[in-house]
């Protein structure tokens, strides 16, 4: 069961919190790759800036900007993912994708943000999403008669977040317990709203990203096939663009 989509004049489909989730995410990659990974980290490895006059880098201060407004990205991909969860018809098929796609990230994501092909200590936001699939389907397997989840799931679901956390997947154990958050809370609107806002307050603006949600209508909206194919793609494109940027023109 999902929430009933508050009656709003004014709503945004899925495809339209897609969109955003996905310029949000090359806005704050941008930062993190290009100038955090391409410029500031070399310049304080080289001693070229310093700890003590970084805060007044005019780059740095952009690099602040483009976090803190890209922060809204995860909330909406965890709120989407719940969604696009529910509504499959073959989550098998939904995992396998996930899983398809961070195996080709993997690359792209090192390289713009470790500038080296295989960088073990971390792992693309994919996996982090398909350990959220894997934790849901946990909790539904095991679900209680009056909807509650049973300590069978809620085992299943603690696997899954400490297999992020072992693996070093993108936002780990927090991403994968937000995302069954969100799952459970997923009938009533304004407690999923309140509850990922509370949880995602270790980022400064990310909770701003429930105030979107709020304005879902609870539609798909129009979503060709070829633009669903290019929401997948668009991470590890643009993971490979923006590396090829910091390490082979910065």
């Amino acid at each position: 069961m999902t929430a009933l989509s508050p009656r709003r004049s004014f709503s945004f489909s899925g495809t339209a919190l897609k969109t955003i989730a996905c310029i949000t995410m090359l806005v704050d990659h941008i930062g993190a790759s290009c100038i955090e990974a391409g410029i500031l980290t070399p310049g304080l490895d080289v001693g070229t800036l310093s700890q003590d006059t970084l805060s007044a880098y005019p780059l740095y201060r952009l690099d602040m900007v483009l976090r803190f407004t890209g922060r809204l990205a995860f909330p909406l991909f965890c709120f989407l993912l719940v969604e696009g969860f529910v509504h499959t018809h073959n989550v098998k098929d939904y995992l396998g994708r996930l899983v398809l796609f961070g195996l080709v990230s993997e690359v792209p994501f090192d390289l713009a943000f470790f500038r080296t092909p295989f960088a073990p200590q971390h792992q693309n936001v994919y996996w982090t999403l398909a350990l959220g699939v894997l934790a849901m389907a946990g909790l539904k397997r095991f679900e209680k008669e009056n909807g509650l989840p049973g300590w069978q799931g809620l085992v299943w679901a603690g696997g899954c977040a400490v297999l992020a956390l072992a693996a070093s997947t993108d936002y780990h154990a927090i991403g994968v317990l937000i995302i069954c958050t969100l799952y459970l809370t997923r009938a009533d609107r304004k407690r999923q709203c309140l509850a990922g806002a509370v949880l995602f307050l270790f980022e400064l603006t990310a909770p701003l990203a429930f105030v979107l949600v709020w304005f879902y209508n609870g539609q798909r909206g129009a979503c060709s096939p070829l633009l669903k194919k290019a929401f997948y793609w668009f991470y590890p494109v643009h993971l490979l663009v923006l590396a090829m940027i910091t390490n082979l023109m910065l």
